[in-house]
């Protein structure tokens, strides 16, 4: 009896730790409630400091809405892959303005020393695939039916080179939000881009 309250206890744990990682913030608010989110998930959370360029393809309101360099969240692989929580909000008000998260190793390392990673990676497709459809899954579950969706990947043929591709789309008059999944040679990265449109 105690060893199976134990062993229940131990999967209760284990499944609470392996859901944390997907906690997805999807409010748009004052970027303290962020920051505090992020603590409450976990008290030792890693924030990091980085330079990132946000392009209007990323953010279209860009030029309506200037700004900050975001607040960066690296998140420990629960299943696969390490997440990176930005959360970008504007400076004079401190509200919320684009959330992105990207499911990828090493997004911050240096160019170079990331060759033999791609290698490894490059073999990796079913993997990312797998990732793919459980967060699309849990997001079906938070958001409800996407207004699109590829249920497979796509081929895209870029400048001689290809790569594969997938996205789903949740597209409302207040809010959109995008899973997008990008597999080549030197990009293995699943992002969720929100936004809120006001």
């Amino acid at each position: 009896m105690k060893l199976t309250l134990i062993y229940t206890l131990l999967i209760a744990l284990s499944v609470n730790t392996a859901s944390s990682q997907e906690k997805i913030w999807t409010r748009q608010s004052n970027i303290s409630e962020v920051i505090a989110f992020e603590k409450k998930i976990n008290p030792e959370a890693k924030f990091l400091n980085q330079d990132v360029f946000l392009s209007k393809d990323h953010y279209p309101l860009a030029d309506k809405y200037k700004v900050t360099n975001p607040v960066i969240v690296y998140r420990e692989a629960m299943g696969y892959l390490p997440i990176y929580a930005e959360y970008f909000y504007t400076p004079g008000d401190s509200v919320l303005r684009l959330v992105s998260y990207d499911w990828e190793k090493g997004r911050y390392d240096n160019f170079f020393d990331k060759q033999k990673m791609w290698q490894e990676e490059n073999k990796k497709f079913d993997a990312y695939n797998e990732e793919y459809e459980r967060i699309k899954k849990d997001l079906i579950d938070k958001l409800g039916k996407p207004t699109s969706d590829d249920k497979s990947a796509k081929s895209i043929k870029n400048e001689g080179s290809s790569y594969l591709k997938r996205n789903t789309l949740w597209d409302t008059d207040s809010i959109y939000t995008e899973l997008n999944m990008i597999f080549s040679a030197g990009t293995h990265r699943i992002r969720l881009t929100l936004y809120w449109k006001k």
